[in-house]
């Protein structure tokens, strides 16, 4: 059913010419296993049509999703069934969220406006890994937006060539995915989960020869 604005070095220019133009992430990287909060852009309606809602797939790497409201719109969500249950948030849980929409009956976004709608995730600890956040404007006379399209070779943030190659991505198609970088995280989200190291703030030399 599917098919950014911040990315290290050359990324960034690469994909300066396009973010006005697409749907995109409000930031495109951070830490393995935080739980992150992320806002998705909706530039303008469809062609010359008002935005009555969107539709965001959330990646499969990703098992904790939530969105935030929205004063006038409706939030739902559409469930994934796991194949074996996980502990989430203290209880263990069969399913999760796969997709959330947001819509609105009486506040249409203006055709040339700009809308926002923000989630949060708990990324994956798969530091490295290159996610794609497939998206769907609605509008209005049934008409739609889609952002679902993904590149032709998996992009490697290792690969020398990844900021160009992403920036091709970008350029490519009329509707290519928001792509996010999930960055090794140097340590927990919360204090209380930090080793002692890192509450002293250790470098990691000094971590090294305490061990």
């Amino acid at each position: 059913m599917f098919k950014s604005a911040i990315l290290t070095g050359g990324a960034v220019v690469a994909l300066a010419g396009v973010a006005s133009a697409h749907n995109v992430l409000s930031v495109n990287e951070g830490p393995e296993g935080f739980l992150f909060p992320m806002t998705l852009n909706v530039n303008h309606g469809c062609k010359g049509a008002p935005v009555i809602g969107a539709r965001l797939k959330i990646p499969d790497e990703i098992v904790d999703a939530k969105a935030s409201d929205k004063p006038g719109w409706k939030v739902e969500y559409k469930m994934r069934k796991l194949d074996k249950p996980i502990s989430q948030h203290g209880r263990e849980v069969t399913e999760v969220i796969d997709e959330i929409s947001w819509s609105t009956a009486g506040n249409p976004v203006p055709p040339d406006g700009w809308a926002t709608f923000e989630f949060r995730v708990r990324l994956p600890d798969t530091p490295g890994k290159v996610l794609y956040f497939k998206n769907i404007t609605v509008c209005t006379d049934g008409k739609t937006d889609p952002y679902v399209d993904l590149p032709k070779e998996a992009l490697d943030i290792n690969d020398p060539m990844f900021a160009k190659k992403a920036g091709e991505f970008m350029r490519a198609t009329p509707g290519p995915s928001p792509l996010f970088i999930v960055r090794k995280a140097d340590k927990k989200q919360y204090p209380w989960e930090w080793t002692p190291e890192q509450v002293r703030g250790d470098s990691p030399q000094q971590a090294a020869q305490a061990k």
